[in-house]
């Protein structure tokens, strides 16, 4: 009765003719300030998540909130850009602020200053010089990302290339791909260390039992040896088939609806627009890409270590959530490594296999009006039953 009578003052002198202006001032404040430290949109967020566990219930989910942070739930973010291209690195902080990650740069590497007698001992190397200076100077810069999460022992980290492009939902496809990723890599470890009393779920909200997340590709196939899928349906930033663009083998989707995007063990991959590595990882890519007898292009070698090594565990997702995007303007700015005809200009940017593009939404986002999001594809949109529902298979 106290604590009625109490609240029942309080609320009265609260409604107080003399209180209620200062009252409505001090909470729009409040609310003003809120959107001011944390002015990105809000997205809604997409359905309802339902986990379905598998059939024989031996795996829990643990909670992938961290995602939420300022580093994608990874311990830190990082961006591969060349000095001279403050272009794209304008563009790809703009487009980090919309979605608030905090991010490290680390330069790109030229070719040309890389020294024969710095290379593994390799036996083939590209004949033309254009043509070596730039497979290697990729290459050498994928390394240094993996080199300073050993040095400064940084236990998992995703790096972007300048030009990577996701949807406005990214984190929320993250908190999915969470799910799918600690599904996957809970098959890595032995049953009893995941059932010790001591283990209490991973430390990552992406699992601890992983070396790769590829994220962001131009292809991924399933592993063989790990037919298991993590199985996300009615997912609205799906794009059809009609508009997913790859250029090496990808997962047969038949048997599953349009808007539907799978987890799983990868095999094999090509293009490198965005992963992630733990320090395993990058530490064994450390190892194995020393000791090359053979040059290949950074993304072969890393699909290679996927695909002969059963001790690096690699993880994906497709349809990709990160992918390359080309701006309007003239063609020869989007790549560093090949030459296009100066000549040559589209009068509007796209991003392949992402629906909603950040890049393409800059406008509108940075403007709060979120019910003008631009759809890339919209005369080819899945159709969509239900929520979000995320189960294994």
């Amino acid at each position: 009765m106290a604590a009625s009578g109490d609240r029942d003052r309080v609320l009265s002198i609260l409604r107080s003719p003399r209180l209620l202006l200062p009252t409505a001032l001090l909470l729009s404040l409040i609310f003003l300030s809120y959107s001011l430290f944390n002015h990105v949109p809000t997205i809604s967020r997409i359905g309802n998540n339902h986990i379905v566990a598998s059939a024989t219930g031996a795996f829990s989910y643990q909670r992938t909130s961290p995602i939420q942070n300022a580093t994608l739930g990874f311990e830190r973010v990082f961006i591969l850009n060349l000095p001279e291209r403050t272009d794209k690195l304008d563009a790809f902080t703009l487009s980090s602020s919309l979605h608030s990650p905090t991010f490290d740069v680390i330069e790109g590497v030229h070719g040309s200053l890389i020294l024969n007698k710095s290379l593994p001992t390799l036996n083939k190397l590209p004949q033309k010089e254009t043509a070596r200076n730039n497979m290697l100077g990729t290459w050498r810069a994928h390394l240094n990302f993996a080199q300073r999460m050993v040095r400064e022992r940084i236990s998992t980290a995703i790096v972007f290339e300048d030009d990577a492009d996701w949807d406005v939902n990214l984190r929320t496809q993250l908190e999915q791909f969470a799910h799918g990723s600690q599904y996957i890599s809970s098959a890595f470890s032995p049953p009893t260390a995941l059932k010790s009393k001591s283990y209490g779920g991973p430390h990552s909200p992406y699992g601890d039992d992983w070396d790769l997340l590829w994220l962001g590709h131009c292809g991924v196939s399933t592993h063989p040896a790990d037919p298991r899928l993590f199985i996300i349906d009615n997912d609205p930033t799906v794009p059809s088939p009609l508009h997913r663009v790859n250029y090496q083998s990808i997962p047969n989707m038949s048997g599953f609806s349009n808007s539907t995007r799978i987890v799983h063990r990868v095999r094999s991959g090509c293009c490198l627009y965005s992963y992630a590595l733990s320090q395993r990882g990058a530490q064994k890519m450390l190892l194995a890409q020393s000791t090359l007898t053979e040059f290949q292009p950074v993304d072969i070698a890393m699909r290679l270590m996927c695909q002969e090594s059963d001790s690096f565990k690699c993880i994906g997702v497709f349809p990709q959530i990160i992918d390359t995007h080309k701006a309007a303007g003239s063609i020869e700015r989007d790549s560093d490594m090949t030459s296009f005809d100066k000549q040559q200009a589209r009068t509007k940017g796209f991003t392949n296999n992402i629906v909603r593009s950040t890049r393409l939404n800059w406008a509108p986002l940075l403007a709060g009006t979120t019910d003008a999001i631009e759809v890339q594809f919209p005369e080819d949109t899945p159709e969509i039953r239900g929520g979000v529902s995320m189960r294994t298979g």
